[in-house]
């Protein structure tokens, strides 16, 4: 376990506090809702969904975090900013914690921050994500729209060790023409969540976990990843059947213990098996950091 020399920042969004010395808080769980084949959709265009069923399943996922003491807050994904405008009206009044954005086009993601504004959950939402990829329209759009937290996705395609990682959030990595986390405090963000890109497997997901621990050592700021991405890359073969799932819920740990603010672990109908797992481990961390 780790006592960082840098001062370990904190914050909260809409109500659930991010970042904070190791085994002092609780580690976020960011649950996905609404994603590709999500079964509650009924059209993905419009946002219709399944409204008592998406209150259930709901309902189940606070129930878990109350059980385990897990904070908790939603990825809801949206392929169009009709859907998008649609779900932040219908979830915002189900559920009142931190709300993170997702879609598949700049276009949709640069509506959707002007669609929470007009609906006045800019305090409640985080943009997910800024990095290499974001778009001047992106950038404009998030100045305007009153929203100040954000994902900082530190993915360095051409350098995918942790040094990489570091280098894009510090100097641009030779992607940006100035460092990620400057280029975000500069056009407003004030509650940067940073995330060293676990995606898969073959991308060096084990760098990115050591990379939490850099990264929280170096800036101090609230950090976590989605360790679920390497998970479904590792041994395809397995499906999703029984092993995979033992080897998901275990993973949540992982993060964690390399010092993790907030975890996204996929559907968030995984809190059943993964919050137990998170809430084990945090007291387990809190313990072994106790005196330091």
């Amino acid at each position: 376990m780790f006592k960082f020399q840098k001062d370990q920042a904190g914050f909260e969004v809409s109500g659930v506090r991010f970042g904070g010395p190791q085994g002092r808080h609780r580690t976020v769980m960011v649950g996905s809702l609404f994603y590709p084949g999500h079964s509650v959709v009924r059209d993905r265009r419009t946002g219709s969904i399944d409204m008592g069923e998406t209150r259930i399943r709901l309902d189940h996922m606070s129930d878990m975090a109350v059980d385990n003491g897990c904070p908790t807050g939603l990825m809801l994904y949206a392929e169009t900013a009709e859907a998008m405008a649609s779900y932040l009206g219908v979830v915002s009044d189900m559920y009142d914690g931190p709300l993170f954005m997702d879609a598949p086009t700049p276009e949709i993601r640069a509506s959707a921050l002007r669609g929470a504004s007009e609906l006045g959950l800019s305090e409640r939402v985080v943009y997910n994500t800024l990095g290499p990829a974001t778009t001047e329209v992106e950038w404009d759009s998030l100045e305007c729209s009153g929203v100040d937290s954000a994902v900082l996705l530190a993915f360095n395609p051409s350098d995918l060790e942790v040094k990489g990682r570091v280098y894009l959030l510090e100097d641009g990595g030779g992607m940006l023409p100035r460092g990620l986390l400057d280029m975000a405090l500069e056009r407003g963000i004030r509650r940067p969540l940073l995330d060293p890109a676990v995606t898969t497997m073959e991308n060096r997901a084990g760098a990115g976990i050591r990379a939490i621990t850099v990264f929280k050592a170096k800036w101090g700021l609230p950090t976590g990843c989605c360790i679920h991405n390497a998970v479904e890359s590792w041994r395809p073969e397995l499906g999703r059947g029984v092993t995979f799932r033992y080897v998901d819920s275990a993973s949540v740990a992982l993060p964690i213990m390399a010092g993790a603010d907030y975890v996204l672990y996929g559907p968030m109908e995984y809190a059943q098996r993964v919050m137990p797992v998170a809430a084990f481990t945090d007291d387990v961390v809190s313990q072994s950091t106790y005196g330091l």
